[in-house]
């Protein structure tokens, strides 16, 4: 079975603040793990170290919170996970291969019809960020002046002013290739449009050196700010990244259910949901994701 990039293996474009992650444990609430381990041990029994597949986007990797995520699930149950990174079609396509058990994405009508098509089930939603345009400190399309992310869109098109694109399938990919089929632009035909073919944190430096526009998650970019000389320009609040967890369809395929099942409740359970909240909080000032059901612990932040 293909396992693709695992989240141990940290690249060029990982800030060093997310490689320090990887080595410690965020500030969750000990009470919400107990709790959850509880819950766990009582209705699966000891798991024997199983080994849960998880597919994951980079938008969630390229920050550090999958690092975190893993951790705390890990320390919440015996699974031993194991993760592939990589965009959220890409995934999705792997998915549907049987590669994982449970995967994480953020491409919202592509993760329906995976489900419509039989091909995985219980979608939760866990947690959103936003996308925001990121581009030159001079700002030459006056992209900062727009009322909206499309308006954006436009001044950087009518403009000629580079733009660099995921072109890779993934969530933010298809986000921004539907504000362009929604001004009816094709930006693939255009000189000044280019595909990087690269992760979320990767394609942002490409943009930097290139002194281009480009489509990001808000997160992302929090990590990556000092190290590109770019800014965050406009941000579309109407529309948020939403990230969900599917389970893959244990009718389809050989799949581990009940590690699944584990997975998909951690992640909605007060523990996961108070990780989400906390991650950030401490280096950043404030939480890098929004957890979809909130943290009720005064102390994990958001």
């Amino acid at each position: 079975m293909g396992r693709g990039l695992m989240s141990s293996d940290l690249t060029e474009s990982t800030p060093p603040s997310v490689a320090r992650k990887c080595q410690r444990r965020l500030p969750v609430p000990w009470g919400a793990i107990v709790a959850f381990a509880a819950l766990v041990a009582l209705s699966c029994g000891g798991h024997g170290g199983d080994e849960l597949i998880l597919g994951a986007t980079t938008s969630v990797q390229d920050p550090g919170l999958l690092d975190e995520i893993v951790l705390g699930f890990e320390d919440a149950t015996d699974y031993d996970v194991k993760p592939v990174i990589g965009g959220s079609g890409q995934i999705l396509e792997m998915a549907r291969q049987g590669e994982f058990d449970v995967i994480m994405t953020h491409s919202p009508a592509d993760e329906d019809k995976f489900i419509a098509d039989g091909e995985g089930l219980d979608k939760r939603t866990v947690m959103r960020n936003f996308f925001l345009i990121a581009g030159p400190d001079d700002d030459p399309a006056g992209v900062e002046d727009a009322a909206t992310i499309g308006e954006a869109f436009e001044r950087i098109s009518s403009g000629g002013y580079p733009f660099i694109s995921r072109g890779d399938n993934s969530g933010t990919n298809h986000r921004e290739l539907s504000i362009w089929d929604d001004l009816g632009i094709d930006p693939q035909s255009r000189p000044w449009y280019q595909e990087s073919s690269t992760g979320q944190g990767q394609n942002l430096l490409v943009a930097a050196e290139k002194n281009a526009y480009t489509l990001v998650d808000s997160s992302t970019f929090t990590v990556f700010k000092e190290r590109v000389d770019l800014r965050a320009l406009i941000t579309d609040k109407e529309k948020p990244n939403v990230y969900s967890v599917i389970r893959v369809s244990p009718d389809k395929h050989d799949v581990n259910a009940a590690g699944a099942i584990a997975f998909a409740d951690f992640m909605t359970s007060q523990a996961g949901q108070c990780l989400i909240a906390g991650f950030g909080v401490e280096e950043y000032g404030e939480s890098l994701f929004e957890p979809a059901a909130g943290c009720r612990a005064a102390n994990a932040g958001g």
